[in-house]
């Protein structure tokens, strides 16, 4: 059996207060890129997890959280947040997605995987005809 790694990161964004955003990338223990583009524009990676995805789960408070949300809430307005983050386990399963949110904390999600329906719909063939790119 194969290891599953990831990597990801976001575009970069101008949040409206650098301080908190700084001090709420440290509480969730995510890496941050710095922008030469001013002071308040950052990029955000999952830090250094041991899988590479963005972490959707405080271990030491032990309770789930919506990166998304929390993110949106540091957005400066009209900023739109795209946190792209990609994996596979050997070439067994390969995954893709893009997650893009807004200032008011809208998403909006599309996965690689979302390529069969497409397809299905796009070539008149039944999705279940369209074999998957794994095993």
């Amino acid at each position: 059996m194969a290891n599953y790694y990831g990597t990801a990161r976001s575009n970069y964004v101008r949040v409206k207060d650098s301080e908190a955003f700084l001090q709420w990338t440290s509480r969730r223990k995510l890496g941050v890129f710095k922008s030469e583009r001013g002071p308040d524009v950052f990029a955000i990676h999952p830090g250094e997890t041991t899988d590479g995805f963005w972490p959707s789960y405080d271990f030491e408070a032990d309770v789930e959280f919506s990166l998304t949300a929390e993110l949106a809430e540091h957005l400066s307005k009209g900023q739109v947040a795209i946190l792209l983050e990609v994996g596979a386990e050997a070439l067994r399963y390969l995954t893709g997605e893009a997650i893009a949110v807004n200032h008011t904390g809208r998403v909006v999600v599309l996965s690689l995987n979302d390529i069969y329906c497409r397809a299905a719909h796009e070539f008149r063939v039944p999705e279940s005809e369209i074999t998957r790119a794994e095993y």
